[in-house]
C-alpha cells in the first residue's frame, strides 16, 4: 500500500493568509516542508481519502492522474475537507468525457454535496454514496475494504475516519478528531494496523484533547492502540494535520515528535507499507 500526503494543514494553511504570528512567519521564511496546503492523501493512485479547495493545486503539483482515481473518502463536511463547488467541475463542458467518481460521506456532507450537484446540473458524472459510523463496505473494484469510525469533532459536520485495508496491509486514517469515542475504541480492538495517521492540529500545545489532538495527546492514543492490539512495535505512527496555531514549525516539531517515536508528515510525503 503506497500513501501520499498531499497537503497536511488545517483550515487555515500553513502559513495561513493573513496571519504574522512567529510560526507562520517562520514557515514562510525558510519555505521547504514547512509549507503547508490543506490536508488531503492519496493511496494507490486510485483512492482520495478528503477534497480541499487545494485539489486543484494538489492535481498540479503531483501531477495526479484522474484516469485512476475513482473514489474519494470524506472525513466530515468542513470546507478543509470537502470542497464541494470543486465538484461541480466534473461536469461535462468543464471537464471533457471520465468515468465517475464516487465520493462516500456521512450524514451533514451527504446532503451537502448532493444539493450542490443537484443545482448546477451534475448527474451521471459524480455520485455520492451515503456512509454510517461503524457499517463497514467495500469500495467500487473491491479493491479495499472500509470501516468509517465515529469522530471527535463538531457534531454537525458528521465526522468520521477510516480504517482501509487493501493488499493484506491495514491503515488507519484519524482525522479531524480528538480523543477517540468508546464506541469507536471497541472497533479498533486486536484491529493490527500497519500504518496510523493521526490528528496533530495543535503540535506542541499541551492537554488538546477534544475535537484534535495535539502530539502529547497522540502518544496516549498510541499507547492505548498497542495495549488493545490495535497496534504493534512494528506499525507506523504519523502525526499529520497541523495548524499554525499548533506553535511549531515542520523543523521544529520533527526532533520532538522524532524522539517521541513519531513520524512528522509534510506535503509530498510518501510511505510504502
Amino acid at each position: 500500500m503506497k500513501i501520499k500526503y498531499l497537503g497536511t494543514a488545517a483550515y487555515e494553511g500553513v502559513p495561513s493568509l493573513f496571519c504574522r504570528c512567529r510560526v507562520c512567519c517562520k514557515a514562510m521564511e525558510t519555505g521547504g516542508k514547512n509549507l503547508r496546503s490543506r490536508s488531503q492523501m492519496l493511496v494507490n493512485d486510485d483512492l482520495l481519502i478528503d477534497f480541499p479547495a487545494d485539489t486543484v493545486w494538489h492535481t498540479q503539483r503531483y501531477k495526479l492522474d484522474w484516469s485512476k482515481i475513482r473514489n474519494c473518502l470524506i472525513t466530515h463536511s468542513h470546507s478543509d475537507h470537502l470542497y464541494p463547488m470543486d465538484a461541480v467541475m466534473a461536469r461535462r463542458g468543464y471537464a471533457g468525457p471520465h468515468d465517475p467518481i464516487v465520493f462516500y460521506i456521512a450524514g451533514k456532507g451527504y446532503e451537502t454535496l448532493n444539493q450542490t450537484l443537484k443545482e448546477h446540473g451534475v448527474t451521471d458524472e459524480v455520485q455520492v454514496q451515503k456512509v454510517e459510523p461503524f457499517c463497514s463496505f467495500l469500495l467500487e473494484g473491491g479493491q479495499y475494504k472500509v470501516l468509517p469510525l465515529l469522530a471527535d469533532h463538531e457534531e454537525s459536520s458528521s465526522p468520521v475516519f477510516y480504517s482501509i485495508t487493501g493488499g493484506g496491509k491495514k491503515m488507519l486514517y484519524a482525522h479531524d478528531t480528538g480523543m477517540f469515542p468508546e464506541r469507536t475504541w471497541e472497533f479498533l480492538s486486536n484491529a493490527s494496523f500497519d500504518f496510523v495517521s493521526l490528528d496533530c492540529t495543535c503540535g506542541i500545545l499541551k492537554g488538546v484533547e477534544r475535537g484534535h489532538l495535539s502530539l502529547d495527546s497522540c502518544i496516549k492514543v498510541r499507547n492505548r492502540m498497542i495495549k488493545i492490539g490495535a497496534a504493534d512495535e512494528k506499525t507506523v505512527f504519523v502525526v499529520n494535520h497541523f495548524s499554525h496555531n499548533g506553535g511549531a514549525t515542520y523543523d521544529e516539531l520533527l526532533p520532538i515528535a522524532k524522539e517521541a517515536g513519531f513520524l512528522v508528515s509534510y506535503d509530498g510525503m510518501e510511505h510504502t507499507i
